[in-house]
């Protein structure tokens, strides 16, 4: 596994949110249901499809939002929210498995990868950003804060 450091810049995103635990794969469900919606969303620009992570508590709940990155607002459909992923560091990785893997390795990154590398996670926002390599390769790749 490697990483890359990258300084992000802002980026809104609109989508549908979820607050758990993911305990009964939510998430997927909930990306199923954004997939059949995102199109209510007017942009004037093909965007990036994202997954955020963010409001983390001690007890393994957190908010994730799926979502599409926009440009200009003029609109937010009913039942989505706009949030905004900070511009600052994020350590990047590439995952390169089956979708359904990917819960494992968020869990290799945060206990292995970055204390055996000195990289120190901020609790922010996390993400998952989809591009186009997504629907050739399943290939996707997630940012995490960093403190430098």
């Amino acid at each position: 596994m490697k990483c890359k450091i990258k300084n992000v810049a802002a980026t809104k995103v609109i989508g549908m949110e979820y607050r758990g635990n993911n305990e009964n794969n939510e998430i997927p469900k909930l990306w199923e249901v954004f997939m059949k919606k995102y199109t209510e969303i007017k942009t004037d620009t093909p965007q990036l499809m994202y997954g955020l992570c963010y409001d983390y508590e001690d007890t393994g709940i957190f908010t994730s939002l799926v979502g599409m990155s926009v440009n200009n607002i003029t609109d937010i459909p009913s039942g989505m929210v706009l949030k905004e992923i900070p511009a600052r560091d994020y350590a990047v990785f590439t995952f390169k498995d089956h979708i359904s893997k990917i819960g494992e390795f968020w869990n290799v990154i945060y206990q292995d990868y970055l204390p055996e590398n000195g990289l120190i996670p901020d609790f922010g926002m996390s993400f998952e950003l989809y591009d186009e390599r997504f629907a050739k390769t399943g290939e996707c790749d997630i940012y995490i804060p960093i403190n430098k």
